[in-house]
């Protein structure tokens, strides 16, 4: 099982917080940090045209260059944990590429650029994605690389938000991108099967900035990760003839 430590834009545009949610992902029991690259304008629209000012203002502030970027994988090889990010554009799509991640993240909102995913699939590096946007009842891409994540995109979302199959390994998802409070959903995923989680992840849920109220905290990633892996053990074995 892999548990992705979503940092996105949790570390409010400070690398030093940044580095240390990096070495607090690890320490309990993440597998991968990861993180969000986007341009706001190519997100939100140029400043004045958004509906939503604040926001567009907010983005602007947590967004790293590359340079930025070069260092978090550096922190990451440091750490012994796996760099992953979210880019959102073939230019940030690039970085990556030149920085040597594993593996990428398509998000949900970038499913819908066919000519970036094409790209991304292309390298053919497994790639997380997101349905959170989807509407199709099969999936947006054939590729065999192509590793599949049920997700809500509302920031928290409820349980009862959630169709979440009986088995995952009878669906078309192999993961669960959890926006819920807390760790049950996650551990519910993993229960049926779910072989990839990805949380949101902070070091104090108060903090300033969308995700964080719906971000589990070290303790909490402690928690999924030891009663996670736990029952992953459990259900295979229960599997077994």
């Amino acid at each position: 099982m892999i548990i992705i430590a979503e940092i996105g834009i949790n570390h409010n545009g400070s690398l030093n917080l940044a580095h240390e949610l990096i070495r607090q992902a690890k320490l309990n029991g993440a597998n991968v940090a990861k993180f969000q690259f986007y341009d706001p304008e190519k997100i939100f629209g140029p400043s004045g045209s958004h509906p939503n000012e604040e926001a567009f203002r907010q983005a602007q502030t947590v967004q790293f260059g590359f340079e930025e970027a070069r260092q978090l994988s550096k922190w990451c090889v440091e750490e012994d944990i796996e760099f992953m990010a979210s880019a959102f554009d073939e230019e940030r799509f690039m970085w990556l590429e030149e920085l040597g991640v594993r593996r990428h993240k398509i998000a949900s909102r970038t499913v819908q650029d066919g000519a970036l995913c094409d790209k991304i699939l292309s390298t053919g590096k497994e790639c997380f994605i997101s349905l959170g946007l989807w509407q199709g009842q099969e999936v947006p891409f054939s590729a065999p690389n192509a590793t599949y994540l049920l997700c809500v995109t509302k920031y928290p979302c409820e349980y009862s938000d959630i169709s979440m199959p009986l088995s995952f390994q009878k669906s078309k998802y192999q993961g669960f991108s959890d926006h819920t409070l807390g760790i049950e959903a996650s551990l519910v995923a993993i229960g049926r099967g779910a072989t990839v989680i990805e949380k949101h992840f902070t070091l104090n849920k108060g903090l300033a900035g969308p995700d964080h109220v719906c971000s589990m905290t070290p303790d909490e990633l402690f928690n999924l990760s030891r009663f996670g892996r736990d029952m992953e053990k459990f259900t295979r074995a229960a599997a077994t003839p």
